[in-house]
């Protein structure tokens, strides 16, 4: 079986976790086909948009826990930068805007796969634990960089040291995820999002990723200058142009990417 599911449905990549009855863990092949299942979405020039999501009623448990996983010892940290770190950066510094869709429970190095994209919407029912101190371990998937981020270091270290669940609809009111709807509106209201993402222009995009990512790290006159970089590739393009003349005509402008 293959533990992730990748199809095209249009401009987006629909990929989704498969392993349901482990609550879709990070075992066997698990991130090598997660990371398969991106750089094929990635190398697609007719994809506009990513939609990752979870198969069951979860969408990631975090490492699948077993003899193996605890006897890992010093390893564990080689495993980590050889698989889940680089997707993780991938992903972040990938050209598609990645929407995705929290199916359910979301824990340990799960919140941070959840995390790691550009849109996040959760189903009611979904919620967001940092299991790790629960098991003796270090935050990893992310989760350091991404909580603190989004919610401040109060809640953050809170949510840390305590491995309390953080339900869906809280996690949006402190600004986790963008929003929050009923279990069974979930995939209409992401994949809408996806569609909506996928019409827009390719390059402003990327180019947006990249600046609110840089943004982290660099100071405000660093960041400016990156904007005056940046605003000047976007001029450059004729989606630009597209999108001017309709915003005049008021009509829907139509993106090539170019």
């Amino acid at each position: 079986m293959a533990m992730t599911i990748y199809e095209r449905r249009g401009a987006i990549a629909l990929i989704t976790l498969n392993n349901p009855e482990k609550m879709n863990a990070l075992g066997g092949t698990m991130l090598a086909d997660l990371t398969a299942a991106f750089a094929a979405a990635e190398a697609d020039a007719a994809v506009r948009a990513v939609l990752l999501t979870g198969a069951g009623k979860g969408f990631c448990g975090g490492a699948q826990l077993g003899t193996a996983t605890f006897e890992a010892g010093s390893e564990v940290g080689d495993w980590m930068r050889a698989s889940i770190n680089p997707l993780i950066e991938k992903v972040r510094a990938s050209r598609l805007p990645v929407v995705v869709a929290v199916n359910g429970p979301s824990a340990g190095a799960g919140v941070g796969l959840a995390l790691m994209g550009d849109i996040v919407v959760a189903a009611r029912s979904a919620k967001f634990v940092l299991s790790f101190v629960k098991l003796g371990a270090a935050l990893d998937g992310g989760t350091t960089a991404f909580l603190q981020r989004a919610i401040g270091v109060p809640r953050a270290r809170a949510l840390a040291l305590t491995g309390e669940p953080l339900a869906a609809e809280v996690a949006a009111e402190w600004g986790l995820i963008w929003k929050v709807v009923d279990d069974d509106a979930l995939m209409g209201e992401a994949f809408a999002l996806a569609e909506r993402l996928a019409e827009g222009p390719p390059v402003a995009m990327r180019l947006i990723k990249a600046q609110l990512e840089a943004a982290w790290s660099v100071g405000l006159g660093e960041a400016l200058d990156a904007e005056a970089s940046a605003q000047s590739t976007a001029f450059a393009t004729k989606d630009l142009r597209e999108g001017a003349a309709a915003f005049v005509e008021k009509r829907k402008p139509r993106f090539s990417g170019r």
